[in-house]
């Protein structure tokens, strides 16, 4: 049961997180250009980034979990898998 709330606790992260990438990579700027004085829409974050800050924390994910775990379960000190 326990295992099932630590699922449902990152799963609830993940998709809070996923909103503000989300959030943050849809900004827009529109900029002038100076050959043609028209304004120009431009992105500025890359779509890459995002995709890689997300497949870092998807990777890294279950050892983060772990060592919370532990933690919790060694009254706070650092156990086996270390700090």
């Amino acid at each position: 049961v326990g295992l099932c709330w630590c699922f449902l606790g990152v799963a609830i992260v993940a998709d809070v997180f996923m909103g503000a990438i989300e959030r943050i990579t849809a900004k827009k700027v529109r900029k002038m250009n100076p050959n043609t004085k028209r304004f120009v829409t431009a992105q500025v974050w890359n779509p890459t980034v995002a995709n890689l800050t997300l497949m870092a924390l998807g990777s890294s994910s279950p050892e983060i979990l772990l060592s919370v775990i532990e933690l919790f379960g060694n009254e706070f000190y650092s156990g086996d898998l270390g700090p």
